[in-house]
């Protein structure tokens, strides 16, 4: 089928913007992949995720090769996603050997920024103190980059990470300059669209792309679900309803001179674990809105803190996650709410990403223009270990990023992943962090 090239402007105007967006329906067959943009076509877009206390490492790292490798327990919500993902295994927080602190501390601080701590009264569990971060994080380096041309360079976002604490920062301007996450979606709504003017939809005006787009496409829709097995039928009939909600936040359109604000997201407890569900959809609908108007290209999503007292209710995980990540392998009901609460973090990158599928750009969407560098400060709960640290990429950035990978190194720096990353980009340098535990950019990273 002949596909034509859909502008952010027409956002799924007609069959071929429609088919762009498809889910992968096993009635039609596989698709085969689109062609990238020439690069600089579209902007890239870079999001930092965190969650904390390590990971069970038996259920996050795949099994088998680097390309044939399967998917574990805790990535299974991102498996329609698998050829965005680069899985690392090996990447040691190197720098995390000098400096003060504890672990927790040091492996938080060096997380994005690839720096030790700076001297400081934050005091660790274990008793040692230590300071801010002694650098800029990766997401400010590529902001100083690629956001000074937007209304705003960066977001930071956090989901419970309210405590004024380097065991609460991932973000980074600077040397010793942390910057505090928002964690009420009402704050995040304000900060991007209190000052957003945008002109009325005129429906006579055959220049403004803004209306509706569902009821031009509805003939096709017809046509296509004749095709289709009843299973095929109810996926896709799911995700005319995830585009419906979408076009419905975005004010029918995209782009930052045809976007309306979405309605204010309702009132939450950023505090209540209850509402931490709802807490972070609504940070990753705002986000994805963001980047669909491209008021920001780039984030950062903080969940929870190293402190990480905090319990997940909605699965009934009632313990504290500090101490559960502190059960030993033998304890296997602490484990399997490990597991649980991880696959929850990445059931959450899954529908972000999906929300970004879902809004084009060129003959792609602006999923395809971006990237997710995901990480937790420690490797290991219970022994607080800093080598191995679990890292994940999801996203290509245009074609960047080698993914569709499960990438193996023997004790390769994370300094050296930052800088990959950096380089991404367009930030051109061949090291990031601290020098003295840095060599070059990690190679396979990068197409």
């Amino acid at each position: 089928m002949m596909r034509t090239r859909t502008s952010r402007r027409h956002f799924l105007k007609g069959a071929g913007g429609v088919l762009v967006a498809l889910p992968l329906l096993d009635s039609l067959g596989p698709r085969k992949a689109r062609a990238q943009e020439p690069e600089g076509s579209f902007p890239k877009r870079f999001v930092t995720m965190y969650n904390p206390n390590g990971t069970v490492h038996a259920s996050w790292f795949p099994t088998g090769g680097e390309t044939d490798f399967v998917l574990g327990e805790i990535h299974q919500p991102l498996a329609h996603h698998r050829d965005k993902l680069l899985i690392f295994q090996g990447i040691n927080a190197a720098v995390t050997e000098i400096g003060p602190g504890g672990p927790h501390q040091r492996g938080i601080g060096s997380l994005f920024t690839g720096h030790e701590l700076l001297e400081g009264e934050f005091v660790d569990g274990c008793g040692s103190r230590a300071g801010w971060a002694n650098g800029i994080s990766i997401d400010q380096a590529i902001a100083n980059q690629i956001g000074l041309d937007t209304p705003l360079k960066s977001l930071e976002i956090g989901v419970r990470a309210v405590e004024a604490d380097v065991q609460a920062r991932i973000s980074y301007a600077g040397p010793g300059q942390p910057l505090p996450p928002m964690n009420d979606p009402t704050e995040v709504y304000q900060r991007l669209f209190a000052n957003f003017v945008s002109a009325p939809i005129d429906p006579d005006d055959p220049t403004d792309q803004r209306a509706s787009v569902l009821d031009t496409v509805q003939t096709q829709f017809e046509l296509l679900d004749r095709q289709l097995g009843a299973h095929d039928r109810e996926k896709l009939g799911q995700h005319l309803e995830l585009v419906r909600d979408l076009e419905r936040r975005l004010g029918g359109g995209v782009g930052a001179r045809s976007c309306d604000p979405p309605a204010a997201p309702a009132v939450l407890d950023e505090n209540d674990e209850n509402d931490m569900p709802a807490v972070m959809k609504a940070h990753l609908e705002l986000l994805a809105v963001a980047f669909a108007c491209d008021l920001t290209r780039v984030a950062s999503l903080q969940i929870s803190t190293g402190f990480n007292r905090i319990r997940f209710p909605w699965l009934e995980s009632l313990s504290e996650g500090h101490s559960l990540s502190h059960s030993g392998p033998t304890d296997e009901a602490a484990g399997a709410q490990l597991v649980q609460r991880a696959k929850w973090h990445a059931e959450q990158l899954a529908y972000f990403m999906d929300l970004l599928a879902q809004i084009p750009e060129g003959e792609g969407s602006v999923l395809d223009n971006t990237a997710i560098l995901w990480g937790t400060e420690v490797s290991v709960g219970n022994t607080h270990a800093l080598v191995n640290i679990p890292y994940l990429i999801a996203g290509n950035a245009g074609g960047a990023f080698a993914t569709g990978r499960f990438a193996t190194h023997d004790a390769a720096s994370a300094n050296d992943l930052l800088a990959a990353v950096a380089n991404a980009y367009g930030v051109e340098t061949q090291t990031f962090g601290h020098p003295d535990y840095a060599t070059a950019p990690l190679s396979g990273v990068l197409v």
